[in-house]
């Protein structure tokens, strides 16, 4: 049975690519990063988070391209492909900060992806009618619920492999909500959205806790729009707290 990991994490990472991006893009451009960005980037991911968000950062997330995993349920992700959209992830990096360091670049655009779930809780946006691509997208309190109530996971927890298996893929470890329980423990997750939402729970013959079928598709097109609802917020969403 471990004989079939690799190859299993490998075609889950394949999978995440094909459904997260167009077929007509290239992936080229994020396959040979330098070897001292490939070390940054890994010792990046094993130094403490920074205690602090600071521009770079922002100026990242600003950018952030935000995909859906395949895992499950499915669940909103920053995009391992293209984190920072169509084009050369690690020049947009440089763009984004204003330098020439690739290595520098690389470097905050990690430390911003692991920064993303506690931006999500450090920022706010009201309601409203926002952008985003060609429709634009009404984002809710119920969104804003929901987005604060998503359980990250970071690459290890995903269980796909490690940081290096997925730079050797030409992909950027990225976190990702959990597809399999998006909001908690459940993997029944309509109940722990409406209980998050203030919504009708039942408790069943059986213990178990459940929703009213109409409701639970109702949540379940609810948790869809999800990935808009963070597309939007990292674009938008401006900070509660005091940043450098």
């Amino acid at each position: 049975m471990p004989d079939l990991v690799q190859p299993l994490r490998r075609q889950l990472l394949r999978l995440a690519g094909a459904l997260l991006c167009s077929p007509m893009l290239a992936r080229a451009a994020d396959d040979g990063l330098p070897r001292d960005v490939r070390q940054r980037i890994l010792a990046t991911l094993d130094a403490p988070l920074p205690k602090v968000l600071n521009v770079h950062h922002l100026a990242l997330i600003r950018r952030f391209n935000i995909g859906w995993s395949p895992v499950e349920s499915g669940a909103p992700m920053l995009n391992p492909e293209h984190p920072l959209g169509n084009g050369d992830t690690l020049q947009l990096a440089m763009q984004a900060i204003a330098g020439k360091d690739a290595a520098l670049a690389a470097q905050r655009l990690m430390e911003a992806s692991l920064l993303l779930p506690h931006f999500v809780q450090m920022a706010d946006l009201k309601p409203g009618s926002y952008a985003n691509g060609k429709t634009p997208f009404t984002l809710t309190a119920r969104h804003l619920t929901l987005l604060r109530q998503q359980s990250w996971l970071t690459v290890e927890m995903l269980g796909m492999g490690s940081a290096e298996d997925y730079l050797a893929e030409g992909y950027w470890p990225t976190p990702s909500v959990d597809g399999k329980r998006p909001y908690g423990n459940f993997t029944n997750y309509p109940v722990e959205m409406a209980q998050a939402l203030g919504l009708t729970v039942r408790r069943q013959a059986d213990g178990s806790l459940a929703v009213k079928p109409a409701l639970r598709e109702e949540l379940k097109a609810l948790h869809q729009q999800t990935l808009a609802a963070l597309q939007v917020f990292v674009r938008e969403a401006g900070l509660r707290r005091n940043t450098r």
